[in-house]
């Protein structure tokens, strides 16, 4: 009887000793993790939404040269300064060569200009343009912008452009009208109007792709395979998108982040983009905020559940309440800085 008695001990003990160990007696502990400035799909382009018209802060004054700035839309007083790009006087066109720029005329139609050269540039050309002389079916003595010649300019701060010139004189007139045709009706030369895109990063890629930037929650990187079960969730400007092509999903809650301790069973969708409020005329101005009491849940392709919420859209999580920002003196949007948790154990459970 004694033996058995011990023999009962001893296996009850490994029993219990089993079940402690085994760690059925509840969901693993989780870790939250930040993740800063996740770029999404950010937009490195600057291209102007309405023609630029009729510049020439010169008029009548031959020789003086106009400076234009590409970054800020704007002419340049200070024909010294790093600030300006590319400069027009007559026909001529100039690069900021002092300070690094330069300028070359490639011979392709604007909109099949992709790439920038990385060499061949110079401090001057005139030759973005035709003159018609007495060419027949053409406005005479006309300076017409050649429509399959590109001006590319390599800027101070060594970014690149392409630039369409669209006309040479003011008001961007018909020149195909018998008001052109005849010279005592036709507008002044000189004015120059024209479309151009500018990449703000050193590449000299001049458009830009639409396209998403995925995450894995795992290991907390980047993946480049859009089309890999690897990542869990991919993010597109306000746009966020769960991994459905591989059983994924993603859905919101309307509860604070540290409120919640369960992922839903079920109802995860593909995307969400009702995380944030755009403040349109309140203060900050025309702003992407994220809601508060807005957490997103992920079903990811490994059948494991994760919490997250956005803590800033804007790139290095600035002060929205700053003066700065208020008065849109802003980083760069598109940047998420994210505050996640993932279950590893398999279970919904966050704690």
């Amino acid at each position: 009887m004694k033996n058995l008695s011990l023999f009962s001990l001893l296996s009850g003990l490994l029993l219990l000793s089993a079940c402690v160990g085994d760690g059925t007696d509840g969901p693993a502990p989780v870790t939250n993790s930040v993740i800063e400035d996740i770029a999404a799909n950010y937009n490195t382009i600057i291209e102007n939404m309405e023609l630029v018209t009729d510049i020439n802060d010169y008029p009548g004054q031959e020789g003086k040269y106009t400076f234009y700035d590409l970054d800020q839309g704007i002419t340049i007083a200070d024909s010294s300064s790093d600030v300006w790009d590319i400069a027009f006087s007559g026909t001529t066109l100039l690069a900021n060569s002092a300070h690094g720029g330069g300028i070359q005329v490639i011979q392709k139609s604007y909109s099949e200009v992709e790439n920038a050269p990385e060499s061949g540039f110079e401090a001057t050309n005139a030759s973005w343009y035709i003159y018609t002389g007495e060419a027949p079916n053409l406005p005479k003595h006309a300076v017409l912008p050649n429509s399959n010649a590109t001006v590319i300019i390599k800027t101070p701060t060594g970014k690149y452009a392409k630039m369409e010139i669209i006309s040479y004189y003011e008001g961007n007139p018909d020149v195909t009208t018998a008001e052109f045709a005849n010279y005592m009706t036709r507008p002044a030369d000189g004015y120059f109007s024209f479309n151009y895109v500018l990449q703000e990063s050193e590449s000299t890629q001049l458009y830009h792709v639409d396209s998403y930037t995925f995450l894995d929650l795992d290991t907390g990187s980047i993946v480049e395979d859009s089309l890999s079960s690897q990542w869990d969730i991919g993010f597109n400007a306000t746009n966020i998108i769960a991994n459905t092509g591989h059983n994924g999903g993603i859905q919101p809650l309307n509860t604070a982040y540290n409120l919640v301790d369960e992922a839903p069973l079920e109802g995860y969708g593909s995307m969400d983009a009702a995380w944030y409020t755009y403040t349109m005329n309140n203060t900050p101005p025309h702003a992407i905020l994220p809601k508060e009491n807005y957490t997103l849940t992920v079903k990811t392709p490994d059948d494991l559940y994760a919490k997250f919420r956005i803590i800033s859209y804007y790139k290095g999580n600035p002060d929205v309440n700053s003066q700065n920002f208020i008065n849109f003196i802003r980083p760069a949007d598109r940047h998420y800085t994210i505050e996640y948790a993932l279950q590893k154990d398999g279970s919904r459970f966050f704690e």
